[in-house]
């Protein structure tokens, strides 16, 4: 969920600041182990599947070219995510373990963003609905040192759909 903006620079460009509330990333780990300090419990999940559950905001400003015949919207820019919270899910044989993880997680991750949008305008009696495949590619890591020495960049693939807020006049404009 989120809000954003189109800002009309020209006939075919725009600026698209936008806020997204609830993103969340998944990280899957075939196997991972527990560490609690509880020698019992840290047994009882070694070598275990394990889910990472990662929420953000997330903050992209993005540059937009819509073609002439109003079908189609490309844009890039970037984006700066701020960790929301982070928790890791343990998979043993007798049950399952959730561990607040956000202490191995660095706070904010950036990197480019790109969108390609298809727009249909006659749909909502005019008002149109945006239907976006958009792909991200993190610059940054997103474990700290206590989890991981190696580069963990994230990078993801979503579709969305948005649902514009525009005036009856508009709107009438895009039935014609």
């Amino acid at each position: 969920f989120g809000i954003g903006a189109n800002l009309k620079l020209s006939e075919n460009w725009y600026f698209s600041p936008q806020v997204y509330f609830f993103s969340t990333r998944d990280v899957r780990f075939k196997t991972y182990s527990l560490d609690t300090g509880k020698p019992g419990l840290d047994a009882e999940f070694m070598n275990v599947p394990a889910t990472l559950d990662l929420r953000y905001n997330e903050i992209p400003i993005l540059f937009s070219y819509q073609t002439n015949n109003r079908k189609f919207r490309y844009s890039l820019g970037p984006q700066v995510s701020f960790l929301r919270n982070a928790n890791a899910t343990f998979n043993g044989e007798d049950g399952e373990f959730k561990q607040d993880f956000e202490s191995y997680v660095n706070k904010v991750d950036y990197g480019p963003v790109a969108d390609v949008c298809y727009i249909l305008g006659k749909a909502l009696k005019g008002r149109g609905i945006f239907v976006h495949a958009r792909y991200y590619y993190g610059l940054a890591d997103i474990f700290n040192d206590k989890f991981s020495a190696d580069v963990n960049r994230m990078g993801y693939f979503s579709l969305h759909l948005s649902l514009p807020f525009i005036t009856d006049e508009l709107a009438a404009k895009n039935l014609e």
